[in-house]
């Protein structure tokens, strides 16, 4: 079984949940409640580390418990890399359709061409970015990051819709961003979304990576092609902008013969 059938199932999975999820709370079984933003499994607590940090930075306070509550989610990145964007997050799961379409349509993708110096420009240019966030949050007292936060905005409505019959205008930054991907390959997991940044910084070489196993690789260049964070999967699957989804592993032909791309653990 391909890795991208696998990701496409935790995909829909994560989608019906934040939908079931507050049906569950509406039919008053509360074992489970919350959004992406802050979410209650039972006795733990788990909270997008972005959103804690915001809210700490703006309080100037630190708070044990939000501190207990980033524990899993920075743990599962310390481990598994950046799968919480090409495994769960619903707003990449709508971009891969955005991209699907486009194909069918016989639309150009416009995806930017493969160079070494990309991953550093993408790099600075994200950095500086969630650093702006952070800025005009300390100044304003508002953690902006989370008003375009794509995942957060898409189970808060989610939320909403099922309790409330309505959604907010927070769905319209979502259309917006989800409709300029039409002209901009991938533009916003590649460039801007603060939530994947600044979980890239947890980051660990040691986690589960894509790695080149064997020095028999035909040098095809195919897992370049394919890569949707425009990096080479073969030298670069440790970076910070390797989101674990796969595809490069699933499209190298040399896999076929003997493993040659794949994920491991240092």
């Amino acid at each position: 079984m391909k890795i991208k059938t696998l990701r496409h199932t935790a995909q829909t999975a994560t989608l019906i949940a934040i939908f079931v999820i507050p049906f569950m709370n509406v039919w008053e079984l509360y074992f489970i409640k919350g959004t992406f933003y802050s979410m209650d499994i039972g006795d733990a607590a788990i909270a997008d580390p972005l959103a804690v940090f915001q809210s700490m930075l703006a309080s100037r306070i630190i708070n044990i418990h939000m501190l207990a509550s980033v524990v899993i989610p920075i743990a599962l990145m310390i481990l598994l890399g950046r799968v919480w964007c090409s495994w769960f997050c619903p707003y990449y799961f709508f971009t891969e359709w955005v991209e699907f379409c486009k194909k069918k349509l016989g639309l150009k993708l416009r995806k930017p061409s493969y160079s070494a110096a990309y991953p550093s420009k993408a790099s600075r240019f994200r950095f500086i970015f969630l650093l702006i966030g952070f800025l005009v949050m300390a100044v304003i007292g508002v953690p902006v990051l989370n008003l375009i936060s794509a995942p957060g905005i898409i189970s808060s409505q989610a939320l909403v819709v099922v309790k409330f019959g309505y959604v907010t205008f927070e769905l319209l930054i979502v259309f917006v961003i989800l409709f300029l991907e039409l002209f901009y390959y991938r533009y916003w997991c590649r460039l801007f979304c603060p939530t994947g940044t600044f979980l890239s910084l947890f980051r660990n070489k040691h986690g589960m990576t894509v790695r080149k196993v064997t020095d028999t690789c035909s040098m095809c260049g195919s897992c370049i092609k394919a890569c949707p964070a425009v990096i080479n999967p073969m030298t670069e699957g440790g970076s910070l902008h390797c989101h674990n989804c796969g595809d490069c592993i699933d499209i190298c032909p040399d896999n076929k013969k003997r493993d040659t791309l794949k994920f491991t653990f240092r």
